[in-house]
C-alpha cells in the first residue's frame, strides 16, 4: 500500500498545469449596444432551462 501511495505521490508531482490560450483583444467599439442586448437575450434564452445559475456563470466564463 505504501509504494502505491508513493507511486502516485510520483504521478501527481510531475503533473504540468494547464494553461488556457490567451483571449484575442476585442475591438468593443465595433459593437453595437443592440447586438450586445441581442447576444444576452439568446444566452438568457438558451440557458433558461438550467436551475442552477452558478453553473451557468461558470460556462459562461469558460470555467466548466
Amino acid at each position: 500500500m505504501d509504494e502505491l501511495i508513493r507511486e502516485y505521490i510520483n504521478y501527481i508531482a510531475h503533473l504540468e498545469e494547464i494553461k488556457r490560450p490567451e483571449m484575442p483583444n476585442f475591438n468593443l467599439s465595433a459593437y453595437t449596444e443592440s447586438e450586445y442586448v441581442d447576444t444576452i437575450k439568446e444566452l438568457m434564452d438558451a440557458y433558461d432551462l438550467v436551475d442552477d445559475f452558478e453553473l451557468t456563470v461558470q460556462f459562461i466564463k469558460g470555467e466548466n
